[in-house]
């Protein structure tokens, strides 16, 4: 009777997709749980919430005097673009605040249906409790819950992934392409077709006892076996080749992007000059407590793919590599943790689900096909059992680090009193680089020096950036008003009261006269 009822269970599950819409929903309440505060994570929500307003009030940004004196001032690239334009319906129709709030929710529930979208997909095993596991990972939900890109890239690149694997070429050459209008780690889609087809090329040589020149040859012929998607490289390629020159911004986004790709993300100048703070290393204790969970499964996920690697398929050889490659580099740079979960939970779902497709017949003389799944179910349970009473922890902590975000309203009274009372046009003085989102989405009639990233300041002009710095830190006395006036041209200074010293020169300067001040700011004139 109970296996009858199972059975019509699966078959009524597969013909309305009822696991599809539980999963999708689960993910609804928990990113809605996380959203529902009246602050955003960082400061540059209020950026793509500007330039999401800009687009649905039809206006595309080609130039950026907002941010006078970095590269971006006179080579400005929009490289959000196509996720701007995803935003713009939302800030169109609510509030452009919560409006980004919504379409974050919408589109982490989105990333979250599309990984069991690939698991189901793949016929892997026990994929609700890989999702499961991927959403009780504090890191992961905290920057899937950030107003940014790479949850929406991370769609596009699991889609490459599955339209690599079936080789539907025009499908990779449209994701490939609209990556690049996406987001600026589009070249991980070339990776994943590079790192596919090398796979691929080893795998078969390993297993097969051919020599090296029949292999290149091989791989070399444009209609050949299934296995072999060398045709991706060039569809791919196609796409986003396409993407750059096929874009609003070409051709100035050829040299941004070797100044954001190389410089910002590969280079990182976090030993040189301040930095934003998702750019610095992330503790290997810290990782490891923060993420205990997904790191757990990881760790026993490459041990049964080392115990048996010769039955894992080409998937778990890829993911397996990005996972430990992503490892390292959020070792590196704390933000690539979004990258680094969901791609260990994807590798261990495949790890298991090779070992189950593929198992020998030893294994089946010795126990049978369902209970050597229950055990391994249960191993599975166990390890997420030994971490249950963890779980409201990372939750809360997730939902913590949200509400110590910045206030929706962060800045707006002194941005609005600059907007009333500053001639438009003129440069306004802000002493912290993190300043100039809040103030960019209060007020666009002023300009401003510095934003969103040091790097395109110091890229600039060296000297100048410390000349800046210098004068943020109140190290600047005998030249102060000649620096902020002549060589900054700015006419208001905009300081937080953290910057003390700073405002002990403006004080006692005779050029500065202070013209504003609420419990969060000062606004000192120059004369």
């Amino acid at each position: 009777m109970l296996q009858r009822f199972w059975l019509g269970l699966r078959r009524w599950n597969r013909k309305y997709f009822f696991d599809y819409f539980l999963v999708f929903f689960l993910a609804l309440l928990l990113f809605g749980w996380l959203q529902a505060s009246a602050t955003l994570p960082e400061p540059d929500s209020f950026y793509h919430a500007k330039m999401a307003v800009f687009l649905s009030e039809g206006k595309i940004v080609q130039e950026f005097p907002w941010m006078q004196a970095t590269a971006l001032k006179d080579n400005f690239v929009d490289h959000h673009f196509f996720y701007h334009l995803l935003l713009a319906p939302f800030v169109k129709i609510f509030d452009p605040l919560f409006g980004v709030k919504v379409a974050t929710v919408l589109f982490a529930s989105f990333l979250t249906l599309t990984i069991y979208w690939i698991f189901k997909k793949f016929h892997l095993k026990y994929q609700f409790i890989f999702i499961l596991i991927l959403m009780v990972s504090e890191p992961w939900l905290f920057r899937a819950s950030l107003v940014k890109a790479p949850a929406v890239f991370l769609i596009f690149f699991l889609l490459a992934f599955y339209f690599l694997v079936h080789q539907k070429w025009w499908a990779l050459f449209l994701v490939s392409f609209f990556s690049v209008w996406l987001y600026a780690g589009w070249p991980l889609i070339l990776v994943l077709v590079l790192l596919y087809i090398l796979t691929n090329w080893l795998l078969e040589k390993w297993r097969r006892d051919e020599s090296i020149w029949h292999k290149i040859k091989e791989m070399f012929q444009l209609v050949g076996k299934k296995t072999v998607a060398w045709p991706g490289l060039a569809y791919s390629g196609a796409g986003l080749l396409a993407g750059l020159v096929i874009n609003p911004y070409f051709p100035k986004n050829f040299s941004f992007y070797w100044q954001q790709i190389f410089k910002i993300a590969l280079v990182n100048y976090q030993q040189v000059i301040g930095v934003g703070g998702e750019w610095y290393p992330y503790g290997f204790l810290n990782l490891i407590t923060d993420a205990s969970l997904v790191c757990a499964l990881l760790v026993v996920s490459i041990l049964l793919f080392f115990l048996t690697f010769k039955k894992q398929s080409i998937y778990s050889w890829v993911f397996g590599v990005l996972a430990v490659l992503f490892f390292f580099l959020t070792l590196k740079s704390r933000r690539n943790v979004e990258f680094f979960v969901p791609f260990s939970v994807i590798f261990s779902a495949f790890c298991f689900g090779d070992y189950f497709k593929k198992l020998s017949q030893f294994h089946l003389r010795m126990l049978s096909y369902m209970s050597l799944q229950g055990a391994v179910a249960l191993a599975l349970l166990a390890l997420a059992a030994g971490f249950a009473l963890q779980i409201p922890g990372y939750l809360i902590g997730a939902k913590n680090d949200i509400l110590k975000g910045w206030p929706l309203n962060h800045y707006q009274d002194s941005a609005v009193w600059l907007k009333e009372n500053a001639p438009p046009n003129s440069v306004v003085f802000n002493a912290d680089w993190d300043d100039f989102p809040f103030l960019f989405y209060y007020n666009d009639q002023n300009y401003y020096l510095t934003g969103l990233d040091p790097t395109f300041m110091y890229g600039q002009n060296p000297a100048r950036y410390w000349e800046y710095v210098n004068v943020t830190l109140g190290k600047e006395q005998a030249n102060l008003l000649g620096i902020v006036k002549n060589s900054f041209g700015s006419s208001f200074v905009f300081l937080d009261k953290d910057h003390r010293l700073l405002e002990n020169q403006l004080k006692f300067n005779g050029g500065f006269v202070k013209v504003y001040e609420d419990e969060e700011v000062k606004v000192y004139q120059v004369r």
